[in-house]
């Protein structure tokens, strides 16, 4: 055997093993309470959206910088989303949750524009609730620091709400 072939079959023989597959961790800085709150607060926020439309003049400034703020975060949302890798189904489709506005809720409102304020403080309330335990549960920096955002907005919102 040429000497080349012998010292390349020599150092071959001499290779580190290869490295083990991570683990899920190390793949994604997500863990199961980060994607819940990315897939809850996606449609948290888009069905308020089109309740909003139909807030009553004495809420109109104020359902506007929410329908603001909201479309702001469903952008954030669905970048953390796109980065976790989930699909961008409502896995909470067809839900009744405190805080989702359902198309039954849309149309109470709807019907009685009066009833909007009462929805807006369950959601703002609820969605306040999720980002806390997205912060006391979740691994992912980027979401924790984002559901902080959420919470603070929602601190601010609801005090301006109590005022109306």
């Amino acid at each position: 055997m040429p000497w080349g072939v012998s010292a390349l079959l020599l150092l071959a023989g001499c290779a580190a093993a290869p490295a083990p597959p991570p683990s899920p961790a190390e793949v994604s800085p997500f863990n199961a309470t980060d994607t819940a709150w990315v897939q809850l607060m996606i449609p948290m926020n888009e069905q308020l959206l089109p309740a909003l439309d139909v807030a009553p003049a004495s809420l109109a400034q104020f359902a506007a910088d929410l329908k603001a703020s909201h479309a702001q975060e469903l952008v954030h949302l669905r970048q953390l989303r796109d980065r976790a890798g989930l699909p961008d189904t409502n896995v909470h489709a067809g839900h009744q949750m405190p805080g989702l506005v359902s198309e039954a809720d849309l149309l109470v409102i709807r019907t009685d524009p009066s009833a909007l304020p009462k929805k807006l403080r369950e959601h703002l309330e609820q969605t306040a609730k999720l980002a806390r335990s997205e912060l006391e549960n979740g691994t992912d920096a980027a979401t924790k620091e984002f559901a902080a955002s959420v919470e603070s907005s929602r601190r601010d919102q609801l005090g301006r709400l109590g005022q109306g």
